[in-house]
């Protein structure tokens, strides 16, 4: 009974979240499903078993497929990624500049993580991204120019620069400079 109760749980979760996600409210998926108000509640509630029918009508009003529902996979609602558990996506200047993964899985959201150790003074990278992007300086100094001028930025300070503009940073203090750094896709 117990499992049966935790995949009733899991179930009414994932269609709770679909719902919320759709934008549609239980009165609309009601309407739309033939389904009861009451039995939509308490589905996602997880105190009413579906039956492959009912599943069936709930997945066609929200354009989503049955496997999505009963899959016993975790729905990407979020994650959680550990500093120690990040993944590598590129080192540079013999292991003294490293990029790391902040934000894995298909998501609206990119981010990454980048260290400079101390002493390095890398300038190197140049972009013009096809995107905005906001730059937060966890530890250390960085130094951020663009468009002929020069911002220094410590710990706690952040910074925003708007697509298709040319920069370049580097590590600008004598300790190990950590940034993360964020754009929509």
């Amino acid at each position: 009974m117990t499992i049966i109760n935790d995949l009733n749980k899991d179930i009414g979760r994932r269609i709770k979240y679909i719902r919320k996600m759709k934008n549609k409210t239980l009165r609309q998926v009601s309407d739309e499903s033939g389904l009861s108000v009451g039995y939509l509640s308490n589905l996602e509630r997880g105190i009413n078993s579906p039956t492959i029918d009912q599943l069936q009508k709930i997945c066609s009003n929200l354009a989503v497929n049955i496997t999505n529902i009963l899959s016993s996979e975790q729905m990407n609602t979020g994650c959680v990624i550990k500093a120690g558990e990040r993944k590598l996506l590129y080192l540079e200047e013999n292991d003294l500049v490293k990029y790391q993964l902040l934000v894995e899985g298909e998501n609206d959201i990119e981010g990454i993580c980048i260290t400079i150790k101390d002493g390095v003074d890398y300038e190197k990278a140049s972009w013009g991204h096809g995107y905005d992007e906001i730059g937060i300086v966890i530890t250390g100094k960085l130094c951020i120019e663009m468009m002929d001028a020069e911002y220094i930025l410590e710990a706690g300070d952040s910074i925003y620069i708007k697509k298709n503009i040319l920069h370049t940073f580097r590590n600008a203090g004598k300790d190990e400079c950590v940034s993360h750094w964020f754009y929509i896709k």
